[in-house]
């Protein structure tokens, strides 16, 4: 396998009357907003969040996922209002 780059030649690249920007396939910027029913500020508590890490199913993450998005919270919002809900702290 040769890893050496090749010679290109690039003076008719260089040299063309090409005025309209290539096209790369990459999209455009849009300018988007926060929804305005997002909360923005973390929430707060007295204990604080403390990292930690787990391991789920990948078909278990994608629903956490989805759910914390239409209901327009945080996955550790609602992990935690979960944990809270099952081991009866709530």
């Amino acid at each position: 396998m040769n890893l050496t780059p090749r010679p290109r030649d690039l003076t008719a690249l260089l040299n063309s009357d090409r005025t309209e920007p290539a096209d790369t396939g990459r999209p455009e910027s849009v300018e988007t907003e926060i929804p305005k029913n997002r909360r923005t500020v973390k929430p707060n508590d007295a204990e604080g969040w403390v990292k930690t890490s787990v391991s789920l199913r990948a078909s278990t993450r994608r629903r956490l996922k989805t759910w914390s998005a239409e209901h327009d919270m945080r996955i550790q919002e609602v992990v935690d209002a979960a944990l809270e809900t099952y081991l009866g702290l709530k």
